[in-house]
C-alpha cells in the first residue's frame, strides 16, 4: 500500500472516530431527555416535626441510645404503611369529594438536632397536601393515644388508691357528724355538767359523814343512814355520767379518726398531683413545628443528567469509533500483498 494510501486510511480513521463519539453523545442525551420528559409531573409539600427526649437520669451511652431509638422509632412510625392508611382515611373523611392520589412520604432528621424533615411527593398538589397534614394529624393522636396508656398504666394505682382513701374518709367524716348528734343530744338531755357538780356535792358530803363517824357521835345512827343514801345516790349518778360520756368519747374517737383519713387522701392526692407533673416534665414528646407546605412542582435538574449521559454516549461513541478504525486499517493491511504481486 503506498504512503498516500495509508495516510487517507488515517483520516478517514479519525474522522469516523469523531463522527462516532458526536454521534454517541447526542444519542445519550437525547436518550436522557426522553426518559426525564417522559416522568409524570410530581409535587413536593415539606412539614416538620420537632421531638423532646426523656430527661433521664442516666448519663452517657445509655442515655444516647435511647435516644437515638426514639427518634428511630418516630422515623419508622411516620413512614409506616399503617400511618400512611389512617392518614388516607382521614383524607377521605374530611374532604369526601377528594379524588385519590399516590402520595409517598420520605422523613429524614436534620442533622445534629431534633427536627425531622418530612417530605411529601404526589402527582396532585392539593391532595398532596391534605395528605401530608392528615399525616401529621394522626401522628399526634397516635403519640397521644401510647402517652396515655403508658400514664394510665401507673396513674390507675394512684387513683384506684385515691378513690379507696376518699371513701374511708367520707365514711369517718359520717361516723362523727352521727357521734356528734348523738352526744349532743344526751348532753342536753341529762345535763352533764350539772351531774358532775352534784357528784362532787354528794361525794364532799359522804367524806364528810365518814369523818365524823369514826368519832362515835350520839347521832351516828342518823348519820350512818344519810351515808347509805348517798352512796347510792353517788352511784346513780355515777352511772348516768358514764352513760352520757360514752358518746362523747365516741365523738372524739371519731374526730380523730376522720382527721387521720383527710391527711391521708391529702397526702395520696398530692403524690398522685407530683406523678403527673414528673410524668408531664420528664416524659418525651413530639409537636408540629411547620404544617405541610402548598405542594410545588419538583423541578428536575438536567445539567447533570445531560452530562453524565453525553459523556457516556461519548465514550461508547470513541470506543466504538476505535473498533471500526482498527478494523478498516486492518484491512487495509490485509490488501497491501496482493497490490505488489500485481
Amino acid at each position: 500500500m503506498s504512503s498516500s494510501s495509508s495516510r487517507t486510511i488515517r483520516v478517514v480513521c479519525v474522522i469516523l472516530t469523531l463522527v462516532c463519539m458526536i454521534a454517541g453523545g447526542w444519542a445519550g442525551i437525547t436518550l436522557s431527555a426522553l426518559s426525564i420528559t417522559a416522568k409524570p409531573q410530581q409535587f413536593r409539600s415539606v412539614a416538620k416535626l420537632v421531638a423532646g427526649g426523656p430527661q433521664m437520669d442516666s448519663g452517657g451511652m445509655q442515655w444516647k441510645e435511647q435516644l437515638q431509638d426514639f427518634y428511630g422509632t418516630i422515623i419508622e412510625t411516620v413512614e409506616s404503611p399503617e400511618l400512611l392508611r389512617k392518614a388516607q382515611e382521614r383524607v377521605h373523611a374530611l374532604n369526601p369529594d377528594l379524588k385519590d392520589s399516590d402520595v409517598s412520604i420520605l422523613v429524614r432528621q436534620t442533622k445534629g438536632s431534633a427536627i425531622f424533615n418530612i417530605l411529601a411527593t404526589g402527582s396532585e398538589p392539593k391532595y398532596t397536601q391534605i395528605f401530608l397534614n392528615a399525616l401529621l394529624d394522626e401522628f399526634i393522636a397516635f403519640r397521644q393515644i401510647i402517652r396515655e396508656q403508658a400514664q394510665g398504666k401507673v396513674l390507675s394505682t394512684f387513683l384506684q388508691e385515691l378513690v379507696n382513701k376518699q371513701k374511708t374518709m367520707e365514711e369517718a367524716l359520717d361516723a362523727q357528724q352521727a357521734a356528734g348528734r348523738d352526744a349532743a343530744t344526751v348532753i342536753a338531755k341529762i345535763e352533764l355538767e350539772r351531774l358532775r357538780e352534784r357528784l362532787k356535792t354528794l361525794s364532799n358530803e359522804r367524806d364528810d359523814l365518814r369523818m365524823a363517824l369514826k368519832g362515835s357521835p350520839p347521832d351516828a345512827a342518823e348519820k350512818t343512814a344519810r351515808a347509805t343514801v348517798l352512796e347510792e345516790e353517788i352511784g346513780r349518778i355515777g352511772d348516768l355520767i358514764t352513760q352520757s360520756e360514752a358518746p362523747a368519747a365516741t365523738l372524739e374517737a371519731t374526730r380523730l379518726r376522720a382527721e387521720a383519713a383527710k391527711t391521708a387522701y391529702e397526702g395520696m392526692f398530692t403524690q398522685a398531683e407530683r406523678f403527673q407533673a414528673m410524668f408531664n416534665t420528664r416524659s418525651d414528646y413530639v409537636a408540629i413545628q411547620e404544617r405541610a407546605s402548598p405542594a410545588m412542582e419538583a423541578i428536575i435538574d438536567w445539567k447533570m443528567p445531560m452530562i453524565t449521559a453525553g459523556g457516556a454516549g461519548a465514550a461508547a461513541g470513541l470506543v466504538a469509533g476505535l473498533i471500526i478504525s482498527f478494523v478498516i486499517s486492518m484491512l487495509g493491511r490485509s490488501n497491501q500483498p496482493q497490490q505488489a504481486v500485481s
